[in-house]
């Protein structure tokens, strides 16, 4: 799937694929919420409509079937003066190796605000499938008054590392012990009462080596250095609940802006 639209011409998009909240000082915030039936963004190996039992019967597909096949999604947003994006969508989760390439653009003015949640999960544990997917590719870019103040990358390949004198990795090796990895981008004057939250609850962490990996890490960065409004936060957790009850908490200052039921819609 490719897109690339603008905001006005998202809403039809956005309702039926991801959550997401605009808000403006005009208006009262707008939510969309499509609650997937397995609370996640699902990224299949197979052709759209078709049952993987119907696939491995016919096999007058045989060609499309062995040629490398990508999902792919380019976004573009505008956020105008004085409004704010919220994009929160469920995790994605890529199936048996499955593809997916994204990539999401941001042009924001001066004032406008933006959240951004872009996270993966390690795959259907329940079926035993965890990092097995073949490719994860995410991009999101930040632009503000047409000067680019952040780009985030993300590639998860399936390929083995072969380093000499070093045993092969697969994906699994390299992202265990944890299942869930979350990226969270937050800019603009209406977000900075949560950045400033998260920068006390840093400056607390005491750093020390331990035997046995956490169940949940993460880190506080800057956009960019001449981005003074803006912060990057990083999340690694051993379950996907958990990180998302963690992005509940630390993110609490956000219901300011969208309020609380709002916000508890995201998290829930």
């Amino acid at each position: 799937m490719s897109d690339s639209r603008s905001m006005s011409d998202l809403e039809p998009f956005l309702c039926c694929y991801l959550r997401y909240v605009v808000y403006n000082t005009v208006t009262p915030p707008l939510f969309y919420n499509n609650r997937h039936s397995q609370g996640s963004t699902k990224i299949f190996k197979t052709r759209p409509g078709q049952r993987l039992a119907s696939v491995q019967e016919d096999r007058s597909l045989a060609p499309f079937l062995d040629a490398p096949k990508i999902t792919s999604q380019d976004m573009n947003f505008v956020v105008t003066a004085t409004s704010a994006l919220f994009l929160l969508p469920e995790p994605v989760t890529c199936f048996r190796c499955a593809s997916y390439n994204q990539k999401q653009t941001f042009h924001l003015s001066q004032d406008a605000s933006l959240v951004i949640l872009d996270w993966i999960t390690s795959g259907r544990k329940s079926l035993g499938e965890e990092w097995v997917f073949s490719r994860y590719y995410s991009v999101n870019e930040v632009w503000v008054e047409g000067k680019k103040i952040a780009k985030d990358v993300m590639l998860l390949d399936d390929d083995e590392i072969d380093v000499k004198q070093l045993p092969r990795r697969i994906l699994s090796d390299r992202l265990a012990p944890y299942s869930c990895y979350a990226t969270v981008i937050l800019y603009g004057p209406l977000i900075q009462p949560a950045i400033r939250d998260l920068a006390t609850q840093y400056e607390s962490i005491s750093v020390f080596k331990t035997a046995v990996p956490a169940e949940l890490i993460w880190s506080l960065s800057p956009i960019s250095s001449g981005a003074k409004n803006g912060a990057v936060v990083r999340v690694a957790g051993k379950e996907t609940e958990s990180v998302k009850h963690w992005l509940g908490n630390a993110l609490k200052r956000l219901e300011l802006v969208v309020g609380i039921d709002v916000y508890r819609k995201a998290f829930t």
